[in-house]
């Protein structure tokens, strides 16, 4: 008997499935966006640029990764927060806006939607 035979399945992820629909549409001009990552016209991932040169980069002054602070970084979180409400916006400067780093799409969309 195994240590997970009474676990029960969950249901069916709706965004991945978006996947299953994307491969039966037929039309020509699609695109798939369905979990947050671009594919090109041939359903390939491709390294885009950007991220080639930001690994340049980082490569280029190697430094040891550790775990972040529990509060994330905070000059992305002010960014953010510059970028959402706009540096001269009366909530920013009020202090009034948080913002909060989740791990990827699917734990910051969880997050948001524990304070909903």
């Amino acid at each position: 008997m195994s240590l997970f035979s009474a676990v029960e399945l969950a249901p069916r992820d709706p965004i991945l499935g978006l996947n299953e629909q994307f491969a039966a549409d037929t039309n020509p001009n699609k695109v798939n966006l369905g979990v947050g990552v671009y594919f090109d016209e041939n359903g390939k991932l491709p390294l885009l640029a950007c991220v080639q040169a930001a690994e340049k980069a980082m490569m280029a002054t190697p430094k040891p990764r550790g775990y972040l602070p529990i509060d994330g970084i905070a000059a992305y979180d002010d960014g953010v927060k510059k970028l959402v409400f706009g540096a001269d916006s009366e909530p920013y400067r009020s202090g009034r806006v948080a913002t909060v780093q989740g791990l990827g799409g699917t734990g910051a969309l969880k997050i948001g939607a524990d304070f909903l």
